[in-house]
């Protein structure tokens, strides 16, 4: 199993230091860079059965830089791509399987690289108690990079992902607390006459302690239509192909706080876990990020200014660099 980048998307920030979900936009002229840094360890690799396989260990140091601009009230575009440096280790006492043996980037040591440009679309269609965002988003390799490996960077696929996000605001049930739910299809790339498309559901529950302090819950969960089951054998016309086509399924779960430091400049951390997973990597994963928020002379004066940041937000389909 080889790991894949996962995008972060935009969380909204609608008053200083407090946090909305992705179905919230920025308004006109309005934007934010945001860099995340994520480390990910581990050594299970869960078969097809969901049970783990423990060769070695796998290091990630992913960072990720973005940025979301408001093109208008309505309509907002965010760009970003990751840079992966990773290495795998074989578990001392084992005896190398084709795998370790073919693969040219699983020595010992760090490589890194950049991995895929993502660009998202999104349009507010419903704005009101009930917000409905639909987005459209693309998936372009950056380069040609290495993709047999447990230490690949990625499937250097295409993706077209075409999906909603649904959120509400609980007040007054629950005053200060919002939920952000989303979906997602993807359209794969076809490799070896299989197209791994892929179901993704996002939540985010979101409590704002007071205006500088968000605490805010996560859940993820992927189902992958088509592909491979792990273990692949080495005899398998597909062997080489392999970690490209594995049929992906997991459902992670984690939890973050976001502290404004200034109302243009945010901190966020969050932990990421995986509760379970087929033909997937098992981990639990530390990410810190920083936010800033800028205004073009496009953007209008309000009173309360809404406030967006670029990366760092969800699980699954919306964690940078997470292990596939």
């Amino acid at each position: 199993m080889h790991s894949t980048a996962i995008a972060i998307l935009s969380l909204i920030l609608v008053a200083p230091g407090s946090l909305l979900g992705q179905a919230w936009l920025p308004q006109r002229g309005e934007g934010s860079i945001g860099l995340t840094y994520m480390n990910i360890g581990t050594s299970d690799h869960l078969l097809s059965s969901g049970s783990p396989q423990d060769r070695g260990p796998l290091q990630q140091n992913v960072v990720t830089a973005g940025v979301l601009y408001g093109i208008t009230d309505r309509f907002a575009v965010s760009a970003e791509i990751p840079y992966i440096d990773s290495k795998f280790t074989l578990k001392p006492g084992l005896a190398p399987n084709a795998h370790d043996l073919i693969s040219k980037i699983d020595d010992g040591r760090y490589r890194g690289t950049f991995q895929d440009f993502r660009v998202n679309f999104k349009f507010n269609a419903i704005s009101g108690p009930v917000m409905l965002s639909p987005f459209f988003e693309v998936v372009i390799p950056s380069h040609q990079y290495v993709t047999f490996g447990h230490a690949a960077p990625g499937r250097y696929e295409r993706e077209y992902h075409i999906g909603t996000h649904i959120g509400r605001l609980l007040d007054p049930i629950l005053p200060h607390c919002y939920v952000d739910l989303s979906y997602s299809y993807a359209l794969v790339q076809q490799v070896a006459g299989i197209s791994p498309n892929k179901s993704n559901i996002d939540l985010e529950i979101g409590y704002i302690l007071k205006p500088s302090i968000t605490v805010r819950g996560l859940g993820s969960v992927q189902k992958t239509m088509a592909g491979l089951e792990s273990p692949v054998s080495p005899d398998s016309p597909y062997f080489p192909v392999h970690d490209r086509l594995e049929r992906g399924q997991y459902s992670r779960i984690g939890g973050g706080i976001t502290y404004s430091v200034h109302r243009n400049f945010d901190i966020y951390f969050l932990v990421v876990s995986t509760l379970s997973g087929k033909n997937v990597q098992a981990f639990t994963a530390p990410a810190v990020g920083v936010n800033w928020t800028f205004h073009t002379r496009k953007s209008r004066e309000i009173v309360i200014p809404q406030r967006a940041s670029a990366t760092g937000s969800a699980l699954g389909a919306r964690i940078p660099a997470i292990s596939e």
